[in-house]
């Protein structure tokens, strides 16, 4: 029932939005009306501060003052509103006491002086708060910022400032002194009261600047319409106020799937990246489901503040922790973003990648992207909170020193990074040995590097470390990963049949399919130019991570064996296919050895005894 009321009277505000505007017209306000109620509560106020039996009752007429100023402040741009001050009139009321100054000044008449002074002055401040008003009502529009309104009130609180306080001589008698002190007192606080309207518009611009005024006249319809169907009489505005708020509360929550779903489609027509993943985009629709839910939840009772504000504005605090929040929530989305379509990015490069894309330099620009928003955020959070993100800022400059000191290693981390970077020394992925530290290259961080032992421990070395030891790299060999062994054989083996086993081995290797030879070379398995003019200042295969040496030779006569070198390298560099090949080798060359008659030769000891001690025939009967 409420859901249709509710659609009733949204629809009824786009099929008779004439009629809400005609009943609202009829509430026209006159500003300088309000004004002066404003100052006769700030003269109640200087009454009741000279008297202490009433100074309790002073916290009472400053929020009625406080709450007059608000209402001032959210009616400075309605046109519909009446500024109250006939300007045309204002004016020519100038020029007759002016005139009537200059009589003044040459008949030394100092009463009269005064008193015309001081009407005039009246006159002016109403001209310069007219003034104000019409300013800004020229001026500002949809597209105007916090800091045009500033500016304006900054300009005539300078005009305000400009006025001055009298003395008056003792010598006039005790009416044209009361007279005179009456109209000072007049003149004084006027100006005191224009002064602080001033100063509150410029410390809340957001008060000022420009709502959709078919909305605010839309609004008051609403509430009329849903005060008359509800059944309570009392505070029904009140109630009217609390029923709206609860249903575009409901409303706004029961939609943040549909608006999820809705923002995930358009950023994927954005990025055409995503519609190749469907894995991904589940992913990165999770992922801006939290922020997205919780930003609507927050302008859900926003909007809902503001309506039972209404026509008032939310309290001060109240919009400046909501605002922190926003730019929170914002931060938070767009680093979700980011992650979900830079992991899609990086994924989509890496498919379509050469040899020479390197993950590792995307992944670092995400990381110092993530930071970046993240220092924004802060900045744009703290300047929400009203501190001065600029003297802030100038602060760092002075005392960037010591913030150099404090975070000295965290800088020395982040440079080791780039150096590595520009170095090339590993990428996400190698198989590298540093120290003590040895594993896969899980990721480079901007601080620290995260290496995957092969115990499958996580280890985190900071990336100065990396940078200041030499870097074993497993990973950068395209041919050639080495087999080396010794082949014990019996001393009872012949000279012919060792010549023999070295010969069939090496001609075995020589002739085996997944053994590096001469043909598996740099400059013939590579067609890049830019290798063919490096050919002549480095070693190619060195710098490429060729390998193709094999050697067979007698190598020593060890202590139980005589030793045969099979020196080799495989042509993959994979573990599991070298294992297979070096096992094909080991086979093969048993085969070999038992071909030849040969016996493999294992660890042995001879002892030699060089005498034994004599034994009588009495002491051998008794054994």
């Amino acid at each position: 029932m409420r859901w249709l009321l509710y659609w009733a009277l949204v629809l009824s505000l786009f099929l008779n939005p004439l009629r809400a505007v005609e009943e609202h017209e009829t509430d026209a306000v006159d500003l300088f009306l309000i004004l002066n109620q404003i100052n006769q509560l700030n003269q109640v106020i200087e009454t009741y501060k000279k008297n202490p039996e009433k100074s309790a009752e002073i916290s009472l007429y400053n929020t009625q003052k406080n709450d007059l100023i608000k209402s001032l402040t959210s009616k400075v741009l309605n046109e519909r509103d009446k500024i109250g001050i006939d300007i045309n009139q204002n004016l020519k009321e100038q020029e007759k006491i002016k005139k009537r100054l200059s009589r003044s000044i040459k008949g030394n008449n100092f009463y009269t002086f005064m008193k015309d002074r001081l009407s005039l002055d009246i006159l002016l401040i109403d001209e310069i708060l007219y003034r104000f008003i019409d300013k800004i009502r020229s001026s500002i529009d949809i597209f105007s910022e916090q800091k045009d309104v500033e500016s304006i009130s900054n300009a005539f609180l300078l005009r305000l400032r400009q006025f001055k306080l009298y003395t008056f001589p003792k010598n006039l008698d005790n009416v044209k002194m009361h007279e005179l002190e009456r109209m000072f007192s007049d003149y004084e606080l006027r100006l005191n009261t224009y002064t602080e309207v001033l100063r509150y518009i410029k410390n809340h611009p957001k008060e000022v600047l420009p709502k959709n005024l078919v909305m605010e006249v839309n609004m008051d319809f609403v509430l009329n319409k849903i005060s008359k169907i509800l059944p309570f009489t009392a505070h029904s505005l009140q109630v009217s106020k609390i029923a709206l708020a609860l249903m575009i509360l409901t409303l706004l929550l029961g939609l943040r799937k549909l608006i999820t779903w809705l923002l995930a489609k358009f950023l994927d027509w954005i990025f055409e990246i995503m519609q190749r993943n469907k894995k991904m985009h589940v992913n990165v629709q999770k992922s801006i489901v939290s922020p997205v839910s919780v930003f609507l939840a927050l302008f859900s009772c926003d909007i809902a503040l503001d309506i039972f504000y209404y026509p008032n504005a939310s309290p001060p605090k109240v919009s400046m922790w909501v605002g922190a929040v926003y730019i929170m929530l914002l931060a938070w989305l767009v680093i979700a973003l980011f992650k979900g379509y830079g992991e899609a990015l990086v994924t989509n490069m890496a498919t379509k990648s050469t040899h020479n894309f390197r993950k590792e330099v995307i992944n670092l620009i995400l990381k110092v992207v993530y930071f970046l928003i993240f220092i924004v955020a802060l900045l744009g959070v703290l300047k929400q909170l009203g501190f001065n993100v600029s003297a802030i800022i100038a602060s760092l400059g002075i005392g960037g020193l010591a913030v150099a000191l404090a975070v000295k290693d965290v800088l020395a981390n982040f440079f080791a990074s780039v150096i590595l970077l520009l170095d090339n020394s590993f990428s996400q992925g190698d198989w590298i040995v540093c120290g003590e530290v040895e594993g896969t290259v899980v990721e480079m961080g901007l601080r620290r590097t995260t290496i995957r032992a092969f115990d499958n421990a996580l280890l985190s070395v900071p990336n100065s470390e990396l940078a200041g030891k030499p870097i074993r790299n497993w990973s950068r060999r395209k041919v050639g990963r080495r087999i080396k062994m010794e082949i014990g054989l019996t001393y009872s083996s012949s000279q012919s049949a060792l010549q023999l086993c070295v010969k069939d081995i090496k001609e075995m290797l020589e002739n085996h399919p997944k053994i590096a030879n001469g043909a598996d070379s740099a400059l013939q398995n590579t067609s890049d130019y830019r290798y063919m003019f490096k050919k002549d200042i480095v070693s190619i295969d060195d710098f490429l991570g060729y390998k193709n040496n094999l050697f067979v030779f007698l190598d020593q006569f060890a202590d139980s064996s005589i030793n045969i070198l099979v020196y080799c390298f495989s042509k993959t560099v994979v573990w599991e296919e070298w294992l297979e090949v070096k096992e094909d080798v080991m086979l093969k060359i048993m085969g070999i050895v038992e071909k030849h008659h040969l016996s493999f030769a294992f660890p042995s000891q001879s002892l030699y005894v060089e005498s034994l001690p004599e034994v009588s025939l009495k002491e051998r009967a008794k054994i």
